[in-house]
């Protein structure tokens, strides 16, 4: 049997991450990063090295929030307490992790992104009240939770949205249209601080990059394009299935 070649494998994962994006409105990263541990290797038969993973992730990241940015400006209000106070902060430590994330091992870098993936799922479906002590003291709390964050997605080379949005939504009590608008600046900031510390500690990744986006353009198009037209409830449903399952899938890989 005959590999399939990088080319159209890395274009249709850069599709199927950026088709959901457009569907779903949530960042590419959390489909993209399974999709390349787990479904890459069968498909193109090589496994891509975790710094690669984690490269194309955050490039995938950055360029999402570009676009999304660009498709959202005109309507665009931040919300700059959120952006001063968590964005900020969130980007600085994600740019320090990632530019030492190259001292774990791959199957800690794996538990950690799985470890987000879940948290991302229990804080959108448990909390359905802002955390009064968060909201009462947001001087505080935001920035730190934003370090937190900024962490942890530092050492997976993500930029961060599939957690800030539940985070800022279902914790802080953001209003959804102005946290739905704030997430492509936070991403841009955030994805930014991921991807140059990744170009600072390997651009390995890079040769890759634009295979990965164009499939994310096309893909992202097709997704916009559909979003109105389909009942996505039940698609919503499998998308958190998929999560599930491969962010346990990755965690056990730690500890098997």
């Amino acid at each position: 049997m005959v590999a399939v070649t990088i080319y159209p494998v890395m274009v249709g994962v850069g599709m199927v991450a950026g088709f959901m994006s457009g569907l779903f409105g949530i960042g590419g990263g959390i489909i993209v990063t399974p999709l390349l541990v787990l479904i890459y290797p069968i498909l193109s038969g090589q496994k891509l090295p975790i710094e690669v993973v984690t490269g194309l992730s955050s490039a995938q990241g950055f360029f999402s929030s570009l676009v999304s940015f660009a498709l959202h400006r005109i309507k665009f209000q931040p919300d700059w307490r959120v952006i001063r106070s968590f964005a900020v902060p969130m980007a600085v430590a994600n740019f320090f992790a990632s530019l030492h994330a190259d001292a774990f091992s791959e199957n800690f870098i794996l538990f950690v992104f799985g470890l987000l993936g879940l948290m991302s799922l229990l804080v959108t479906h448990l909390f359905h009240r802002p955390v009064a002590l968060l909201c009462n003291h947001q001087s505080l709390s935001l920035p730190l939770i934003g370090l937190v964050l900024g962490v942890l997605c530092g050492l997976v080379g993500q930029g961060g949205g599939f957690i800030y949005l539940p985070v800022l939504i279902s914790l802080f009590g953001l209003q959804i249209k102005q946290a739905i608008s704030t997430s492509a600046l936070i991403g841009i900031i955030g994805a930014s601080g991921a991807l140059l510390g990744r170009v600072g500690s390997t651009m390995d990744f890079l040769g890759y990059t634009g295979e990965l986006v164009l499939g994310i353009v096309v893909g992202g198009f097709l997704g916009a394009m559909l979003s109105h037209r389909l009942d996505s409830r039940h698609l919503k449903q499998a998308l958190n299935a998929f999560v599930l399952l491969c962010s346990i899938q990755l965690m056990l890989r730690l500890i098997v």
